[in-house]
């Protein structure tokens, strides 16, 4: 039996991204579920769009800190990661009048 990617045409084939393993500390996800849905998904977007590039995504470190923000609307990730391990750790998540205190 030939599985779907197989018998489909080459326009309509679509291949699996390996994406980096994401290691969610308590903190992240303690404040990612107190997120409305809406901006759950937009955060999980943006943290799934690093993952996929993670080499070569323009990663933004803090002043005078070792995280690095990730922008997803109004709303900021701090994370850090380790490219050769393919793993980001996302540390914090909240409003950005809030997330820098």
């Amino acid at each position: 039996m030939l599985a779907l990617a197989d018998t489909a045409p080459a326009s309509h084939r679509r291949f699996a991204v390996a994406a980096a393993l994401q290691i969610w500390t308590h903190t992240f996800c303690k404040e990612f579920d107190r997120l409305p849905p809406a901006i759950q998904q937009a955060v999980q977007a943006k943290i799934d769009a690093v993952g996929r590039r993670l080499v070569t995504f323009p990663h933004h470190r803090l002043t005078g800190r070792s995280e690095y923000r990730l922008r997803a609307g109004d709303h900021r990730v701090l994370y850090d990661f380790d490219a050769s391990k393919g793993v980001i750790y996302l540390l914090f998540v909240g409003h950005r009048r809030e997330i820098y205190k």
